[in-house]
């Protein structure tokens, strides 16, 4: 009797990165190579100018539009379209949907690996998209303008569903293209409810299609938080995972941290010779001690908000 092999599904990790995040890219890459990862990389260009790679890493390509179907380009375009107050560049992500990998980790470039990423895809059995973050625990309040009214439509429990588009892991299946859609049917339908961000379309998605979640930072698994904002220093990173044996997949370096400044962003550095990692940080702190880096955040977010302005009036 003949017996049926079942193939393996093909894993990889999708980046989008340009010129400017290329420093945080090839810093992530370079973790994610020394945690022990082997799994294909593909990296997206975030715009018309594209990171360069200063590494020679086995399995790691950059990729462009082209590479990817006519159906993935054609929901790309109605994405863009129809997402307003978000630069397509952060909606290329979605367009891992459309690549090569049957299973894929997406990560922002302001991420740092500290486990080997392919213990996490055996988690995706049976599950949708895992994560690894605790977004949940933030009521709401980066992803919406109304979570209060927000919650009363989409149930008790919604607002703990949220998770960070930075990191995440998707086992695709052919209906998530149009539940995305469906997704942001409903935020369409409730133009006031959400901030038009890359990952309130996740949030809402999971919940408008029903997707099976798991958060390895909720019970029974308790994993750290993966957010840097949450370690004062590398110190607190050993004792969570030495002393509290709790597991950490990456850390994330959002909501305007990683400029060097603090003690916890020498793991954004950990590629880089001694010397070229002195340079970085005495103009970090030198920048810091200006209140450069203050103006710097400050006026990130005026063009956030005044970019989003334009659009919905738009």
């Amino acid at each position: 009797m003949e017996q049926t092999q079942i193939s393996k599904p093909r894993r990889g990790i999708y980046l989008v990165a340009n010129r400017r995040s290329e420093d945080g890219c090839n810093n992530l890459i370079d973790s994610i190579r020394r945690c022990g990862c082997r799994l294909p990389v593909r990296i997206i260009p975030y715009d018309e100018r594209p990171a360069i790679l200063r590494g020679r890493w086995d399995a790691v390509e950059p990729v462009t539009l082209a590479d990817f179907p006519a159906e993935g380009l054609e929901f790309f375009r109605e994405l863009t379209g129809r997402h307003r107050g978000c630069p397509s560049g952060l909606l290329r992500r979605f367009l891992a949907w459309f690549g090569e990998f049957d299973e894929f980790l997406y990560s922002d470039n302001d991420v740092v690996a500290l486990m080997n990423w392919e213990e996490l895809f055996v988690r995706l059995d049976g599950y949708d998209v895992v994560h690894a973050d605790c977004e949940f625990a933030t009521g709401g309040r980066f992803n919406l303008r109304q979570p209060q009214k927000f919650e009363e439509l989409m149930g008790p429990g919604s607002l703990e569903a949220a998770l960070t588009s930075g990191h995440f892991l998707v086992r695709r299946a052919p209906h998530h293209p149009a539940d995305l859609l469906a997704g942001l049917a409903w935020m369409e339908a409730h133009r006031d409810i959400p901030i038009w961000q890359d990952q309130v379309l996740l949030h809402v998605t999971i919940l408008v299609a029903g997707w099976r979640v798991l958060n390895l930072c909720k019970p029974p698994h308790d994993w750290a938080s993966s957010w840097a904002g949450d370690y004062k220093d590398v110190l607190e990173l050993f004792r969570a995972i030495q002393v509290e044996r709790r597991p950490i997949s990456h850390l994330h370096y959002s909501g305007g941290l990683g400029n060097g400044a603090r003690p916890v962003d020498e793991l954004l550095w950990s590629n880089l010779t001694i010397d070229e990692r002195n340079r970085r940080q005495l103009r970090a702190l030198l920048r810091q001690a200006l209140g450069v880096n203050a103006m710097v955040q400050l006026q990130s977010k005026m063009r956030r908000k005044i970019g989003m302005i334009g659009k919905r009036s738009a």
